[in-house]
């Protein structure tokens, strides 16, 4: 179902979402619309979701730290949002680490994003900083499309070293 949710917050602000587990959904925790800011999302597992941590529709001035989304399809994703705060989260095994898609101004930082198809993905994104996170054994560590203004820097980014077969 496309519209399962463990956890949606809609034109909400100030609000602490600490401790849940939101496994097998469409959406983990889904923050939704321009009014959703000042939210914490903080110590969560969003594991098996299509999304497992989602801000969409400009969302803004949101804290994500300190969870753990793995085997999503998305781990973390913010489409057109904006002053957020991604730090310390745990995404490995989905397809998107992190992915930030029309997205401006975020922080995104001290996060692991290993075994995934994109550790870290910009899509049309303008200047977020990017910084000090570990993105090994990905296809692509940090990858950056149609994205401009952006910084990139101290990131560990290391492909597995693997035998080679015949």
């Amino acid at each position: 179902n496309n519209n399962n949710y463990g956890i949606y917050l809609g034109s909400s602000s100030n609000n602490t979402v600490t401790g849940n587990t939101c496994n097998n959904n469409s959406n983990g925790i889904y923050l939704y619309y321009s009014t959703s800011i000042n939210n914490t999302i903080t110590g969560n597992t969003c594991n098996n979701n299509n999304y497992g941590i989602r801000l969409g529709s400009s969302s803004s001035s949101n804290t994500i730290t300190g969870n753990t989304c793995n085997n999503n399809n998305y781990g973390i994703y913010l489409g057109s949002s904006s002053n957020n705060t991604v730090t310390g989260n745990t995404c490995n095994s989905n397809n998107y680490g992190i992915y930030l898609s029309s997205s401006s101004n975020n922080t995104v930082t001290g996060n692991t994003c290993n075994n995934n198809e994109y550790g870290i993905r910009l899509s049309s994104s303008s200047n977020n900083t990017v910084t000090g996170n570990t993105c090994n054994n990905n296809n692509s560590g940090i990858y950056l499309s149609a994205s401009k203004n952006n910084t990139v820097t101290g990131n560990t980014c290391i492909r597995g070293t693997g035998l080679a077969t015949d």
